[in-house]
């Protein structure tokens, strides 16, 4: 029971992520000033290596400057050489989204990870309290069974709180 809460508490959180994701992959992040001078620099080096004419220069500067998300910068310099000096070109923040998206993949499955490995731990020790009681009914308290019994509990206890730990660094 336990473990489908945190499953239905979790998704939500994914699907957030998921969606973010995606928004910043398909060009909708915000540009900053650096962008668009970065963008600017290289339309200036495209222009003086001959791949721009001045009034194609003049527009696609204007492009850059006014835009507002980062796909609007890549639409401004599609259809140039990729490789520029400065190191802006059309497609040169994928390298930045691919690592970003791995992160973000790495993270979606190491939640998931937690939220299965905590529903498991949370059911072994319902199972684990149910034997508990099991056994003081029909052998009585012995010192000997309780140890036992805590030894057992305790080392998956450990385990969680340091996955818990890891994950929140």
């Amino acid at each position: 029971m336990a473990l489908w809460r945190l499953i239905v508490l979790a998704v939500p959180v994914l699907l957030r992520a998921r969606a973010s994701w995606a928004r910043r992959e398909s060009g909708a992040m915000f540009a900053g000033d650096r962008d668009r001078e970065r963008a600017a620099r290289s339309l200036r080096e495209h222009y003086a290596g001959g791949y721009l004419t001045l009034q194609e220069l003049s527009h696609r500067t204007g492009r850059v400057l006014s835009a507002r998300s980062r796909g609007e910068l890549r639409r401004a310099l599609s259809g140039l050489p990729r490789g520029t000096v400065s190191g802006w070109s059309a497609g040169s923040d994928y390298p930045e989204l691919a690592a970003r998206s791995l992160s973000l993949a790495q993270a979606t499955l190491r939640g998931l990870v937690l939220v299965v490995c905590t529903g498991a731990y949370l059911l072994f020790s319902l199972a684990l309290l149910l034997v508990l009681l099991a056994t003081l009914l029909i052998h009585g308290a012995s010192t000997s069974g309780l140890l036992v019994l805590l030894g057992v509990w305790l080392i998956p206890t450990y385990l969680i709180a340091r996955v818990w730990r890891r994950t929140t660094r």
